[in-house]
C-alpha cells in the first residue's frame, strides 16, 4: 500500500511540476510582450505565442527529464507495419469511444460543456487551424511524453500496465477538466471522453512499447476534431 501510495502521489508531482514550469515559461514569453507593448491581439496569437507552445515545451521537458532520469528509458523508434496497424486501431478506437459516449449522454440529457478553445474559436475560427498543426508538432508529442512516456511508465513499475493505464488516464483526464468553461455534471461527458482517449492512448502504448504510436494516435485524433470544427464552422 504504501509503495503504491508513493507512485501515486510522484505521478502527480511529476505532472504539477509540469504544470507549474509551464506557468513559468509562459510567463517568461508574455511579460516581455507587455513591456514592450506587442500583447497579441487576436484569440490565435493569444493561444499560441503566449499560452499554449510555453506550458506544452514544459510538459514534454519534464515527461523527457522523468524518462531520462527515474525510468532510465525513452521508448521512440521508428514505427513499423505493426505500429502503424496499431495507430490506425487506436484512432478507431477513440473516436468511436467519442462517438457512444456523445450519443449516451443525448440519451440522458448531458449536452457537453463549451470548451475555452470553442469560445476561442468563436472570435478567430483560425485557431481551430493553429491547433491542429500544434497537435502535430507540439501537444501530442508533448502530452504523450509527459502522460504516457513518464506518468504512465512509473506507475506500471508498481501497478503494472493495467493499473497504469487506468491512473494515468485519470490524472490526464482531470488535468483537462480547466479547458472547459462551466462545472457540475455536465462536465462528465468530456472528462469521460479524455479518460476513453487516454485509455486508448495508453493501451496501444503498452502494446507497442514505441511512444510514436500513441503520439500518432493523439495527433491525428485532435488534428481531426479541429479541423472538423474548421470545416463546419
Amino acid at each position: 500500500m504504501v509503495a503504491q501510495l508513493r507512485a501515486v502521489l510522484v505521478a502527480v508531482g511529476v505532472v504539477v511540476a509540469a504544470v507549474l514550469l509551464g506557468a513559468v515559461f509562459t510567463i517568461a514569453v508574455f511579460v516581455p510582450l507587455i513591456a514592450v507593448g506587442a500583447v497579441p491581439e487576436t484569440a490565435t496569437s493569444i493561444v499560441v505565442i503566449a499560452a499554449l507552445i510555453p506550458s506544452q515545451l514544459a510538459f514534454a521537458a519534464v515527461g523527457l527529464l522523468v524518462m531520462v532520469v527515474l525510468l532510465g528509458d525513452v521508448s521512440v523508434r521508428l514505427p513499423t507495419r505493426t505500429d502503424a496497424t496499431w495507430v490506425a486501431l487506436g484512432l478507431g478506437g477513440s473516436f468511436s469511444a467519442v462517438v457512444l459516449l456523445l450519443v449516451a449522454s443525448t440519451v440522458v440529457d448531458l449536452t457537453p460543456v463549451q470548451s475555452v478553445v470553442g469560445e476561442a474559436a468563436t472570435v478567430d475560427p483560425m485557431v481551430l487551424v493553429a491547433l491542429a498543426v500544434l497537435s502535430v508538432l507540439v501537444i501530442a508529442p508533448a502530452e504523450e511524453f509527459l502522460f504516457r512516456g513518464a506518468v504512465q511508465g512509473r506507475l506500471r513499475q508498481t501497478f503494472g500496465p493495467v493499473g497504469a493505464v487506468g491512473i494515468a488516464s485519470a490524472i490526464f483526464a482531470s488535468l483537462h477538466v480547466f479547458n472547459f468553461i462551466g462545472g457540475g455534471i455536465v462536465v462528465l461527458v468530456p472528462v469521460t471522453v479524455l479518460f476513453v482517449v487516454g485509455s486508448v492512448l495508453g493501451y496501444v502504448y503498452e502494446r507497442t512499447g514505441n511512444l510514436v504510436v500513441p503520439i500518432a494516435v493523439h495527433a491525428l485524433y485532435n488534428a481531426t476534431l479541429f479541423l472538423s470544427s474548421f470545416v463546419v464552422g
